[in-house]
């Protein structure tokens, strides 16, 4: 896996006011030509297509991607890659955050973004984190057409964790005056922004299709058209690309990789991706449920065959045992838990359960990752625990996730996000279903705490404490394998390791 190559960059920039440049200069290029389709293993929902409403995790980052820009964003030049604000400087104290806007810019209409685009589009942010970052701001301001301020009540100095992937789509640019024109549902319902690709078509559950946009600031697409056609079975992603009918066939696990491997007409890519799969348990916080006792949640773990999980789901994965990133200078890394059964029904009969018990209801993460989450159901039932499974596809998983309708329950969740700070959001943050009062104590420590040294030593404090516990159950991290045609020319994945789908987009290229 490509490592995060970020040390602590936010407080590192922001005491040396450190601006980075990338011009986005360059040679005119050739008319966009061709067409690309891809067969997604996922879902988009209406409310991706707006940066107000969407929830800024990686797959529902394809939209953004695609018709869309932002202030900084995760690109093959790294993690906090300048893109409409060509520079950003922090305060010392990380209270005051600068950025200097990129001239010219247009909005698919013709609009020229301002500050004042910023500035609208930042308050009006109303989906993952938006009004716990809101709560936070003291004033937010168009300094003139090219610089923004943001001022925060306290010292923030995670603010930029929250613009990468997987934190937020505050910092996704809107047109202020064509939404104020047009209404908020109309511009749900035909988007535009100022990305590399404008909007054609939107079918919830079927397809999404865009055409280039060859006035983006940075560059014009090489491809003319893209189609992203929902489909959820593997076996029909892959016979779709097999018959021609698509170029792109994502998440090719188990049989289906094996197959894929075998044809010489395709193409394997594993886009590595920065999710750890981990079981959040939102029951252990109830004494009376038998996942309160740390040694359940332990044998629970045990029970687990981790590198067999990865084998069969996610070919050339591991197990892990934290949530932490390899690379992330603030992360603990521990070894994952080895795969002992004996153990695990040893440590439920010291609990007082030798027979097993009836763990509730369970959550495997939504559609192409069912098998993953049955496969952990199953490991579970072989030591005596029982849970009633239940399968959602993606947009109800997130609903009820985000509307904290699986607190009495386990569930699969992604820790998706870079930093170790931004996936204890899990338990400090509003994704949050109960916490200890100990850890709760640490992270009020370190979330005032400016430091770099203090706030590296009380994190590693935490996730020390949260192995110990067992409050999270590690499995795998993992990749999502794509099978692709002989039209798709090199790699479409170059933003690795914080974003497993294609992109970026205008640099995607078919052989002619």
């Amino acid at each position: 896996m490509k490592k995060l190559r970020m040390g602590w960059w936010m407080t590192v920039m922001a005491l040396a006011g450190l601006q980075i440049l990338f011009l986005g200069i360059s040679e005119p290029s050739a008319a966009p030509q061709g067409v690309l389709k891809q067969a997604i293993h996922w879902s988009l929902s209406a409310d991706y297509l707006d940066p107000a409403t969407n929830i800024g995790g990686i797959s529902a980052g394809l939209p953004l991607y695609l018709f869309h820009d932002t202030l900084v964003k995760s690109m093959p030049e790294g993690n906090l890659t300048p893109s409409l604000a060509e520079s950003w400087t922090a305060s010392p104290d990380a209270k005051t955050y600068e950025f200097k806007l990129r001239r010219g810019v247009k909005f698919h209409n013709g609009d020229p973004l301002t500050a004042e685009d910023v500035v609208f589009s930042l308050g009006r942010y109303r989906a993952a984190r938006g009004k716990t970052i809101q709560k936070r701001v003291e004033k937010v301001e168009a300094v003139n057409p090219n610089l923004v301020r943001i001022q925060f009540k306290d010292s923030f100095p995670d603010f930029m964790e929250h613009l990468l992937p997987s934190g937020s789509a505050m910092a996704w640019v809107a047109p202020k005056k064509y939404i104020e024109k047009v209404g908020e549902a109309e511009f749900k319902k035909k988007p535009i922004g100022c990305g590399p690709y404008k909007f054609v078509e939107f079918v919830p559950g079927v397809r999404l299709v865009a055409e280039a946009n060859e006035e983006y600031w940075k560059k014009v697409p090489h491809i003319k058209r893209m189609e992203f056609i929902t489909v959820a079975e593997p076996a029909t992603r892959l016979a779709m690309l097999k018959r021609g009918e698509v170029d792109i066939a994502t998440l090719m696990q188990g049989v289906f990789y094996e197959d894929a491997k075998k044809d010489p007409k395709m193409r394997l890519l594993h886009p590595i991706s920065p999710v750890t799969w981990i079981v959040y348990n939102g029951l252990q916080f109830d004494p009376k449920s038998p996942w309160a006792d740390a040694r359940v949640r332990k044998a629970a773990s045990l029970a687990i065959d981790r590198q067999t999980l990865a084998d069969i789901f996610m070919p050339g994965c591991k197990g892990m045992g934290g949530l932490a990133m390899e690379g992330d200078p603030e992360g603990v890394l521990f070894p994952a838990d080895p795969y002992d059964p004996a153990s695990a029904k040893k440590l439920l009969a010291e609990a007082g359960y030798p027979q097993g018990f009836h763990g509730g209801k369970f959550y495997p993460y939504e559609g192409g990752y069912w098998p993953y989450g049955e496969q952990v159901m199953n490991y579970w039932k072989a030591v005596g625990i029982q849970v009633d499974t239940i399968l959602l596809d993606r947009p109800a998983w997130l609903a009820n996730r985000q509307g904290g309708k699986m607190k009495g329950a386990l569930f699969i969740d992604p820790a998706g996000l870079a930093t170790i700070g931004g996936r204890l959001e899990y338990l400090f943050g509003p994704a949050s279903y109960g916490n200890y009062p100990d850890l709760q104590t640490l992270w009020t420590q370190y979330q005032r705490t400016v430091d770099p040294k203090g706030r590296k030593e009380l994190i590693g404090r935490i996730q020390r404490l949260i192995h110990e516990k067992t409050v999270f159950i590690p499995l795998t991290n993992t990749n999502s394998p794509a099978a692709v045609s002989p039209l798709v020319k090199g790699d479409p994945y170059k933003v690795q390791p914080l974003v497993w789908h294609t992109a970026p987009f205008e640099d995607m290229e078919l052989n002619q």
